[in-house]
């Protein structure tokens, strides 16, 4: 009997043994038999002529072909290879389209992307596009396409984890992605209906300390647009259901973030040669939103950034210009008040007159769902009326966006690949449309420059505030010429400096009205580099991976005017004391202040906000900055939000001091040389799916981090959440005038979409450190090449 039994128990275990094998096996099948092939020989049917794709140490393609068809076809091709579940669920975000493949979690994305959109004008915009640019999207498709033709039985894991199976990609298709993109580089809206929501709970007063301009000019607000549309508003937060649910697969969607940019005249440089460096500042995701690959042929030769799911390059160089970009904090965007007929409320009222909207009924398919869920958009004519995916408001809110007006985005993309100098760089940039950006722009002949590319608006006010729709008086009349944009070419100084600041200081300008970033960025860029008297590469790499924060020095003067109460808040304070002010990933006084300030915004403002009005603000609002420029004043009525009797800056920094010592003891003990900045600032790129065990298998990370939000190495994190980093150097590029191929760049999390991929996440750890990789450009200087594909037609 017992011999039995342990003959039986041979046997369970063995069978247990094959069964977690068989598991092993069938998961590294899923992982790595996805993986593209990127050596070898083929005969592809729609191709022109023979054509080559070369990958280089890091994975990058570099396509070679002869014709624009093929060149085009072939990035669709590598793309799909890298990238494809990524392209599909940008797609279908774009397109409100996600809660086929995901289900419920998804819907409300759904229903906001319906109602914006953006789909319907990408629709009418690709009737607008050069006839070249249509060819270049619709061979890129059919690049997409054939590799799915070809792999359609080993697609990546993640199609395998959902269940199903991608559609054929369209020239459709990429311009949604490029409406998804406008959406990412938007911010004005939050804020617009956070102003609102601040104005309605204080006053209009209340914007020039809680929103401050950077220019220390009080906030501007039509009285009288305000009284006509305040009635109407509620008092509440406003949120939008569907962007938290994109966050869940793409994290900051909508947000808008950061970015630096610089260019140095050959006068600056110790080649004699310009350098222009960048690095976007974006949201954490993974994989990257970038896509690094080099074209050449048909009259293009380029390396740089894509976006994934639309051919060209975005950021990058060709053989004679050099371009990035950063964010533009202007106001494309303005919510107009409408009032409904009372008799008809599928009419709106304008200039004393009742007119009809325009409805249009979507049919949104939900994974596990018999019927598909139907959704009636009104659009008026100031734009959808965006009130039923909007919590907090029921007044008929419409938007008026740039990006809902059909344009010529893409042309852009393919004008600027193919620019040789300032005035075809500007040329290209006027069909830039639906966002905005600055752009710094270096060439091979010494010039360098800046341009604002993207249509402003031509409107009464500023827009940041919402407006009377049924007056008419606010209406916008246009979009401003390029011309109307800031531009400066070689200026005397040697360089130009963009960190998401204000690029002009004239009020008249219509460039002036935005969120624009405080400037401590651009402020000590260009203090860094005016203290370099010959640049190069190593001195590009310094500042572009610096991680000072300039309000460190305000955050430790409010500190040190605390009042400690215990030996360990005296200890804490001491170490600020004696801080050199570096957010370095082992510092404990960097642990200290960057707690310490979480809390004194909790001090300072919540308790007057409330609870939800206080999320909304530091989600979307100046809250750092407002508390930067209250810490100025001391006895600001501000910092008297926890006992009138004791207010002032004093009380508020000795109890918020007291706050961030309990936090920081909790989370690490009492013992303060356990308290390190790094172990609780870090980085993870988190995959869309990556829910336990998942997470596994497809996050990147965790690393530890440096800086913060202010620093020139962006380090930040949401102070709703802290300490976990949000938003990245997305990428990193030094382009090097005097000789392209010495350029550098870097993208943490790889060229590769897929984890089986040796490319994948192969950058972090480089990125991390500071590190840099070379950006291939000529064929003779590639390197080691880990892969040819030679393509010929069949």
């Amino acid at each position: 009997m017992t011999r039995a039994r342990r003959h039986a128990g041979t046997i369970a275990a063995a069978l247990a043994l094959l069964l977690v094998a068989s598991l092993v096996l069938t998961g590294l099948i899923l992982v790595y038999r996805p993986l593209p092939t990127i050596d070898g020989e083929s005969r592809l049917l729609g191709l022109d002529q023979r054509a080559e794709i070369l990958r280089d140490s890091y994975g990058v393609p570099h396509v070679y072909a002869q014709t624009a068809h093929d060149l085009f076809y072939l990035q669709g091709y590598a793309t799909a290879q890298d990238r494809l579940f990524q392209m599909d669920l940008y797609r279908r975000a774009g397109a409100g389209r996600l809660a086929q493949v995901l289900g419920e979690p998804a819907l409300d994305s759904d229903k906001q992307f319906r109602t914006f959109g953006l789909a319907r004008i990408a629709a009418r915009e690709l009737t607008l596009l050069r006839e070249d640019t249509r060819t270049n999207l619709t061979a890129y498709a059919d690049g997409v396409n054939k590799f799915l033709e070809q792999h359609g039985d080993s697609l990546p894991l993640e199609f395998v984890i959902l269940g199903y199976r991608p559609e054929r990609w369209s020239a459709l298709d990429s311009l949604v992605v490029a409406k998804l993109q406008a959406y990412d580089a938007a911010n004005n809206l939050d804020q617009e209906l956070l102003r609102a929501g601040l104005a309605s709970r204080f006053g209009p007063a209340v914007l020039a300390t809680l929103m401050p301009d950077p220019s220390g000019r009080s906030a501007s607000v039509d009285e009288r647009a305000w009284a006509m549309v305040a009635p109407f508003l509620a008092a509440s937060p406003s949120t939008f259901p569907g962007a938290v649910a994109l966050s869940a697969v793409l994290p900051g969607a909508g947000g808008g973030t950061g970015s630096n940019c610089w260019a140095l005249a050959g006068s600056r440089s110790a080649t004699g040669k310009p350098l222009l460096v960048g690095d976007p500042h974006l949201a954490v995701r993974n994989p990257s939103i970038w896509y690094e690959i080099g074209l050449e042929g048909a009259g293009y030769k380029l390396v740089g950034f894509s976006f994934a799911g639309i051919p060209g390059i975005v950021i990058g160089h060709n053989d004679r210009i050099a371009w990035s970009f950063t964010y533009a904090y202007t106001d494309t965007q303005d919510l107009f008040v409408e009032r409904q007929d009372p008799t008809d409320p599928r009419r709106y009222e304008y200039r004393g007159q009742f007119e009809a909207a325009t409805f249009v009924r979507e049919s949104i398919d939900v994974k596990g769902r018999a019927d598909p869920v139907t959704l009636d958009v009104a659009i008026t004519r100031h734009g959808p009326i965006i009130t039923p995916v909007l919590q907090g408001q029921t007044a008929p809110l419409a938007l008026r966006w740039t990006a809902l007006d059909p344009g010529r985005l893409v042309d852009f993309v393919f004008e600027l690949a193919r620019a040789g100098s300032w005035q075809e760089f500007r040329a290209a940039a006027a069909d830039f449309s639906g966002a905005a950006v600055s752009a710094c722009y270096a060439d091979v002949d010494g010039h360098i420059g800046y341009q604002l590319i993207g249509q402003l608006p031509a409107r009464k006010g500023d827009g940041q505030m919402p407006v009377p729709g049924w007056t008419g008086e606010y209406d916008w009349t246009g979009v401003l010429p390029l011309d109307a944009n800031p531009s400066l070419l070689d200026p005397p100084a040697g360089a130009i400096v963009n960190a998401n600041d204000r690029p002009t200081q004239d009020p008249r300008s219509a460039a002036y009205v935005g969120e624009w970033d405080p400037g401590f960025r651009a402020t000590y860029i260009a203090q860094r580099l005016g203290d370099i008297a010959k640049a190069d590469l190593a001195g590009m790499r310094a500042i572009q991976t610096d991680y000072a924060s300039t309000p460190v020095t305000r955050w430790r003067e409010a500190i040190l005017s605390a009042t400690p109460q215990t030996d360990l808040q005296r200890r804490a304070q001491a170490l600020v004391r004696e801080w050199d002010g570096a957010l370095s990933p082992q510092s404990t006084a960097a642990a200290i202040t960057e707690t310490w300030l979480m809390r004194m915004l909790s001090r300072t403002f919540q308790g007057a906000l409330g609870d939800k009005l206080y999320a909304d603000y530091i989600a979307h609002g100046r809250a750092v900055f407002a508390l930067y420029q209250l810490l100025a004043r001391p006895n600001d009525p501000w910092f008297s939000t926890i006992d009138p009797s004791v207010g002032g800056r004093a009380a508020v920094s000795t109890a918020a001091l007291e706050d961030a010592v309990r936090e920081l003891v909790n989370r690490f003990g009492s013992d303060v040389a356990r308290w390190r900045w790094g172990d609780m600032h870090t980085i993870t790129f988190e995959h869309p799916l990556a829910i336990a065990p998942l997470a596994l298998l497809l996050n990147i990370g965790p690393f530890p981090r440096a800086g913060d939000g202010y620093s020139v190495n962006n380090g930040g994190y949401d102070p709703a959440d802290p300490y976990r980093q949000t938003t990245n150097a997305s990428e990193r590029m030094i382009a090097d005038l005097s000789d392209l191929d010495n350029s550098l760049s870097i993208t943490p999390e790889g060229e590769s979409g897929q984890p089986g991929s040796k490319y994948w996440g192969d950058q972090a750890a480089l990125w991390n450190a500071g590190d840099y990789k070379p950006m291939r450009f000529s064929r003779d200087r590639l390197g080691r090449v880990d892969g040819m594909l030679v393509f010929r037609p069949r």
